[in-house]
Protein backbone atom coordinates (compact mmCIF):
# COMPACT_ATOMS: atom_id res chain seq x y z
CA UNK A 1 0.00 0.00 0.00
CA UNK A 2 1.35 3.28 -1.03
CA UNK A 3 1.64 5.85 1.54
CA UNK A 4 -0.96 8.03 -0.26
CA UNK A 5 -3.71 5.18 0.09
CA UNK A 6 -2.35 4.70 3.36
CA UNK A 7 -3.09 8.56 4.36
CA UNK A 8 -6.34 8.68 2.62
CA UNK A 9 -7.85 5.59 4.69
CA UNK A 10 -6.40 6.69 7.69
CA UNK A 11 -8.29 9.70 7.48
CA UNK A 12 -11.45 7.35 6.54
CA UNK A 13 -10.85 6.10 9.83
CA UNK A 14 -11.01 8.86 11.76
CA UNK A 15 -14.28 10.09 10.02
CA UNK A 16 -16.73 7.21 10.18
CA UNK A 17 -15.66 6.34 13.47
CA UNK A 18 -16.10 10.29 14.12
CA UNK A 19 -19.51 10.38 12.42
CA UNK A 20 -21.05 7.63 14.54
CA UNK A 21 -19.92 9.04 17.88
CA UNK A 22 -21.42 12.25 16.99
CA UNK A 23 -24.81 9.98 16.71
CA UNK A 24 -24.01 8.50 19.78
CA UNK A 25 -23.31 11.80 21.91
CA UNK A 26 -26.42 14.02 20.35
CA UNK A 27 -29.30 12.16 20.67
CA UNK A 28 -29.51 9.47 18.13
CA UNK A 29 -33.16 9.38 16.59
CA UNK A 30 -34.27 9.26 13.15
CA UNK A 31 -34.35 12.96 12.64
CA UNK A 32 -30.53 13.22 13.53
CA UNK A 33 -30.25 10.67 10.73
CA UNK A 34 -32.32 12.15 8.05
CA UNK A 35 -29.93 14.61 8.61
CA UNK A 36 -26.80 12.86 8.11
CA UNK A 37 -27.91 11.22 4.86
CA UNK A 38 -29.27 14.79 3.23
CA UNK A 39 -25.88 16.13 3.62
CA UNK A 40 -24.23 13.05 1.01
CA UNK A 41 -27.92 13.39 -0.96
CA UNK A 42 -27.04 17.05 -1.55
CA UNK A 43 -23.05 16.59 -2.10
CA UNK A 44 -23.57 14.11 -4.47
CA UNK A 45 -26.58 14.05 -6.64
CA UNK A 46 -24.81 16.84 -8.76
CA UNK A 47 -23.17 13.57 -9.92
CA UNK A 48 -26.22 11.50 -11.39
CA UNK A 49 -26.80 14.74 -13.84
CA UNK A 50 -23.68 14.81 -15.13
CA UNK A 51 -22.38 10.97 -15.49
CA UNK A 52 -22.77 9.82 -18.57
CA UNK A 53 -24.71 6.79 -17.59
CA UNK A 54 -27.97 4.71 -19.84
CA UNK A 55 -30.34 5.18 -16.80
CA UNK A 56 -33.30 4.17 -18.70
CA UNK A 57 -31.63 0.95 -19.76
CA UNK A 58 -30.41 -0.13 -16.66
CA UNK A 59 -33.37 -2.82 -16.59
CA UNK A 60 -35.69 -4.43 -13.83
CA UNK A 61 -32.59 -6.22 -12.36
CA UNK A 62 -30.09 -3.25 -11.13
CA UNK A 63 -33.89 -1.30 -9.68
CA UNK A 64 -34.77 -4.57 -7.89
CA UNK A 65 -31.18 -4.63 -6.32
CA UNK A 66 -31.24 -0.45 -5.92
CA UNK A 67 -34.88 -1.26 -4.18
CA UNK A 68 -33.16 -3.97 -2.13
CA UNK A 69 -29.98 -1.54 -1.70
CA UNK A 70 -32.37 1.09 -0.10
CA UNK A 71 -34.57 -1.46 2.24
CA UNK A 72 -31.30 -2.31 3.78
CA UNK A 73 -29.68 1.40 3.73
CA UNK A 74 -32.94 2.47 5.43
CA UNK A 75 -33.12 -0.86 8.04
CA UNK A 76 -29.39 0.33 8.97
CA UNK A 77 -30.00 3.59 9.77
CA UNK A 78 -33.41 2.93 11.51
CA UNK A 79 -31.31 -0.42 13.70
CA UNK A 80 -28.19 2.26 14.23
CA UNK A 81 -30.11 4.77 16.07
CA UNK A 82 -32.24 2.77 18.38
CA UNK A 83 -28.68 0.44 18.98
CA UNK A 84 -27.30 4.22 20.07
CA UNK A 85 -30.10 5.04 22.20
CA UNK A 86 -29.97 1.40 23.94
CA UNK A 87 -25.99 0.25 23.66
CA UNK A 88 -22.87 2.05 24.68
CA UNK A 89 -20.78 2.95 21.50
CA UNK A 90 -18.36 1.14 22.38
CA UNK A 91 -20.18 -2.44 22.33
CA UNK A 92 -22.79 -1.14 19.54
CA UNK A 93 -20.41 0.05 17.31
CA UNK A 94 -17.90 -2.98 16.93
CA UNK A 95 -21.07 -5.31 16.87
CA UNK A 96 -22.97 -3.90 13.99
CA UNK A 97 -19.73 -3.21 12.07
CA UNK A 98 -18.62 -7.31 12.82
CA UNK A 99 -21.91 -9.10 12.58
CA UNK A 100 -22.07 -8.24 8.59
CA UNK A 101 -18.84 -9.48 7.98
CA UNK A 102 -20.35 -13.06 9.12
CA UNK A 103 -23.75 -12.25 7.56
CA UNK A 104 -22.11 -11.19 4.30
CA UNK A 105 -20.32 -14.53 3.91
CA UNK A 106 -23.29 -16.92 4.86
CA UNK A 107 -25.35 -15.17 2.27
CA UNK A 108 -22.98 -15.66 -0.30
CA UNK A 109 -22.30 -18.77 0.20
CA UNK A 110 -25.57 -20.33 0.06
CA UNK A 111 -26.35 -18.06 -2.95
CA UNK A 112 -23.06 -19.24 -4.47
CA UNK A 113 -22.24 -15.14 -5.31
CA UNK A 114 -18.55 -15.04 -5.99
CA UNK A 115 -15.76 -16.40 -4.47
CA UNK A 116 -16.15 -18.73 -1.65
CA UNK A 117 -14.20 -17.89 1.35
CA UNK A 118 -10.95 -19.69 2.50
CA UNK A 119 -9.61 -21.08 4.92
CA UNK A 120 -7.45 -18.29 6.48
CA UNK A 121 -11.25 -16.14 5.90
CA UNK A 122 -12.91 -19.30 8.22
CA UNK A 123 -10.87 -18.65 11.05
CA UNK A 124 -10.90 -15.40 11.32
CA UNK A 125 -14.76 -15.56 11.03
CA UNK A 126 -14.32 -17.95 14.26
CA UNK A 127 -12.15 -15.20 15.87
CA UNK A 128 -14.89 -12.58 15.12
CA UNK A 129 -17.64 -14.56 16.61
CA UNK A 130 -15.85 -15.34 19.81
CA UNK A 131 -14.58 -11.55 20.07
CA UNK A 132 -18.63 -10.64 19.71
CA UNK A 133 -19.73 -13.37 22.50
CA UNK A 134 -16.63 -11.76 24.68
CA UNK A 135 -17.21 -8.16 23.76
CA UNK A 136 -20.45 -7.54 25.57
CA UNK A 137 -19.66 -9.13 29.30
CA UNK A 138 -18.98 -8.09 32.49
CA UNK A 139 -16.39 -10.73 33.66
CA UNK A 140 -14.29 -13.15 32.95
CA UNK A 141 -16.71 -15.58 34.45
CA UNK A 142 -19.11 -17.85 32.78
CA UNK A 143 -20.81 -16.26 29.52
CA UNK A 144 -23.81 -14.05 29.86
CA UNK A 145 -26.22 -15.33 27.00
CA UNK A 146 -28.87 -13.57 28.01
CA UNK A 147 -27.05 -10.54 28.25
CA UNK A 148 -25.25 -10.88 24.62
CA UNK A 149 -28.67 -12.13 23.25
CA UNK A 150 -29.75 -8.88 24.74
CA UNK A 151 -26.95 -6.87 23.21
CA UNK A 152 -26.78 -8.52 19.84
CA UNK A 153 -30.46 -9.10 19.16
CA UNK A 154 -33.04 -5.94 18.27
CA UNK A 155 -31.80 -3.06 17.10
CA UNK A 156 -28.07 -4.13 16.48
CA UNK A 157 -28.94 -6.84 14.34
CA UNK A 158 -31.60 -4.95 12.52
CA UNK A 159 -28.67 -2.69 11.54
CA UNK A 160 -26.43 -5.52 10.83
CA UNK A 161 -29.14 -7.03 8.57
CA UNK A 162 -29.56 -3.86 6.73
CA UNK A 163 -25.52 -3.84 6.65
CA UNK A 164 -25.74 -7.29 4.95
CA UNK A 165 -28.74 -6.35 2.79
CA UNK A 166 -26.69 -3.50 1.09
CA UNK A 167 -23.66 -4.75 0.90
CA UNK A 168 -24.99 -7.59 -1.75
CA UNK A 169 -27.37 -5.93 -3.05
CA UNK A 170 -24.87 -2.51 -3.96
CA UNK A 171 -22.61 -5.47 -5.31
CA UNK A 172 -25.43 -6.46 -7.90
CA UNK A 173 -26.43 -2.53 -9.01
CA UNK A 174 -23.07 -0.99 -9.13
CA UNK A 175 -21.87 -4.06 -11.37
CA UNK A 176 -24.89 -3.44 -13.84
CA UNK A 177 -24.67 0.29 -13.31
CA UNK A 178 -20.89 0.43 -14.70
CA UNK A 179 -21.75 -1.84 -17.85
CA UNK A 180 -23.86 1.13 -18.79
CA UNK A 181 -21.88 3.94 -18.03
CA UNK A 182 -19.31 5.86 -19.77
CA UNK A 183 -17.73 7.96 -16.82
CA UNK A 184 -14.70 6.58 -14.84
CA UNK A 185 -15.75 4.39 -11.57
CA UNK A 186 -15.81 7.46 -9.03
CA UNK A 187 -18.10 9.23 -11.11
CA UNK A 188 -20.45 6.51 -11.79
CA UNK A 189 -20.37 5.45 -7.93
CA UNK A 190 -21.16 9.04 -6.77
CA UNK A 191 -24.20 8.82 -9.01
CA UNK A 192 -25.35 5.90 -7.79
CA UNK A 193 -24.84 6.71 -4.09
CA UNK A 194 -26.34 10.25 -5.06
CA UNK A 195 -29.25 9.02 -5.95
CA UNK A 196 -29.56 6.49 -2.97
CA UNK A 197 -29.25 9.38 -0.43
CA UNK A 198 -32.45 10.82 -1.63
CA UNK A 199 -34.08 7.44 -1.52
CA UNK A 200 -33.13 6.95 2.22
CA UNK A 201 -33.70 11.04 2.74
CA UNK A 202 -37.14 10.50 1.48
CA UNK A 203 -38.05 6.86 3.71
CA UNK A 204 -36.55 8.51 6.99
CA UNK A 205 -38.42 11.81 6.13
CA UNK A 206 -41.61 9.95 6.05
CA UNK A 207 -40.74 8.51 9.26
CA UNK A 208 -39.87 11.23 10.88
CA UNK A 209 -43.35 13.34 9.36
CA UNK A 210 -45.11 10.72 11.47
CA UNK A 211 -43.73 10.90 14.78
CA UNK A 212 -44.60 13.97 16.81
CA UNK A 213 -41.14 12.65 18.99
CA UNK A 214 -39.38 12.69 15.61
CA UNK A 215 -40.48 16.04 14.79
CA UNK A 216 -39.49 17.80 17.66
CA UNK A 217 -35.81 16.31 17.39
CA UNK A 218 -36.01 17.57 13.90
CA UNK A 219 -36.45 21.01 14.86
CA UNK A 220 -33.87 20.99 17.86
CA UNK A 221 -30.96 19.37 15.33
CA UNK A 222 -32.10 21.98 12.69
CA UNK A 223 -30.60 24.54 14.85
CA UNK A 224 -27.40 22.39 15.25
CA UNK A 225 -24.08 21.56 13.43
CA UNK A 226 -23.61 18.33 14.74
CA UNK A 227 -26.34 16.31 12.06
CA UNK A 228 -24.94 18.70 9.18
CA UNK A 229 -20.87 17.79 10.83
CA UNK A 230 -21.83 13.94 10.78
CA UNK A 231 -23.62 13.83 7.16
CA UNK A 232 -19.56 15.85 5.81
CA UNK A 233 -17.85 13.50 7.43
CA UNK A 234 -19.65 10.37 6.21
CA UNK A 235 -19.64 11.71 3.04
CA UNK A 236 -15.83 12.58 2.87
CA UNK A 237 -15.15 8.85 4.02
CA UNK A 238 -17.01 7.50 1.69
CA UNK A 239 -15.42 9.28 -0.92
CA UNK A 240 -11.48 8.86 0.33
CA UNK A 241 -12.45 5.16 0.48
CA UNK A 242 -13.42 5.33 -3.30
CA UNK A 243 -9.86 7.59 -4.06
CA UNK A 244 -7.77 4.78 -2.43
CA UNK A 245 -9.21 2.25 -3.93
CA UNK A 246 -7.55 3.52 -7.47
CA UNK A 247 -4.01 3.31 -5.23
CA UNK A 248 -3.33 -0.47 -4.34
CA UNK A 249 -3.24 -3.29 -5.79
CA UNK A 250 -5.25 -5.30 -4.09
CA UNK A 251 -8.34 -3.51 -2.19
CA UNK A 252 -8.46 -6.28 0.67
CA UNK A 253 -5.79 -4.29 2.10
CA UNK A 254 -7.84 -1.43 2.45
CA UNK A 255 -10.54 -3.27 3.79
CA UNK A 256 -8.25 -4.61 6.45
CA UNK A 257 -7.46 -1.63 7.21
CA UNK A 258 -10.32 0.31 7.75
CA UNK A 259 -11.43 -2.01 10.90
CA UNK A 260 -9.02 0.10 13.25
CA UNK A 261 -12.01 2.43 13.02
CA UNK A 262 -13.43 -0.37 15.81
CA UNK A 263 -11.04 0.66 18.53
CA UNK A 264 -11.42 4.47 17.70
CA UNK A 265 -14.65 4.02 18.10
CA UNK A 266 -14.55 1.91 21.76
CA UNK A 267 -11.77 4.64 22.78
CA UNK A 268 -14.15 8.09 21.70
CA UNK A 269 -17.15 6.01 23.98
CA UNK A 270 -14.66 5.12 26.78
CA UNK A 271 -12.69 9.13 26.90
CA UNK A 272 -15.41 11.45 25.77
CA UNK A 273 -18.78 9.74 27.03
CA UNK A 274 -17.38 8.14 30.13
CA UNK A 275 -18.25 4.96 28.86
CA UNK A 276 -16.75 1.64 30.78
CA UNK A 277 -13.09 0.14 30.14
CA UNK A 278 -13.61 -3.16 30.88
CA UNK A 279 -10.65 -5.81 30.14
CA UNK A 280 -13.71 -8.47 27.98
CA UNK A 281 -14.12 -5.19 26.29
CA UNK A 282 -11.07 -4.22 25.09
CA UNK A 283 -10.42 -7.90 24.46
CA UNK A 284 -13.35 -8.72 22.10
CA UNK A 285 -12.68 -5.48 19.86
CA UNK A 286 -8.97 -6.72 19.50
CA UNK A 287 -10.20 -9.78 18.42
CA UNK A 288 -13.08 -8.87 16.15
CA UNK A 289 -10.54 -6.72 14.84
CA UNK A 290 -8.37 -9.38 13.75
CA UNK A 291 -10.80 -11.38 12.90
CA UNK A 292 -12.39 -8.89 10.25
CA UNK A 293 -8.21 -8.68 9.39
CA UNK A 294 -7.93 -12.36 8.75
CA UNK A 295 -11.60 -12.18 6.78
CA UNK A 296 -10.15 -10.11 3.85
CA UNK A 297 -7.04 -10.91 3.62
Amino acid sequence: MSFGAFFLILLSVFLHAGWNFLSKAHRPSAAFYLLVNAVPAVLLLPFAGFAEIEWTALGWKFWLAFAGSWFGEVLYAIGLFRAYRKQDISVAYPLVRALPVLMVAAVTMIFRLGEMPGMTAWIGFVVVVVGCVILPQQSWGKVDWRGLLSAICGPILLAAAGTTAYTVMDSTATGILREHSLSGRVVTLCAFFGVMEVAISAALAGIVLTSRRERLELSRNLLTPWAYLSGVFSALAYLLVLAAMGMVSNVSFLQAFRQMSLPLGVAAGVVFLHEKLSATKVFGTVMIVAGLILSVL
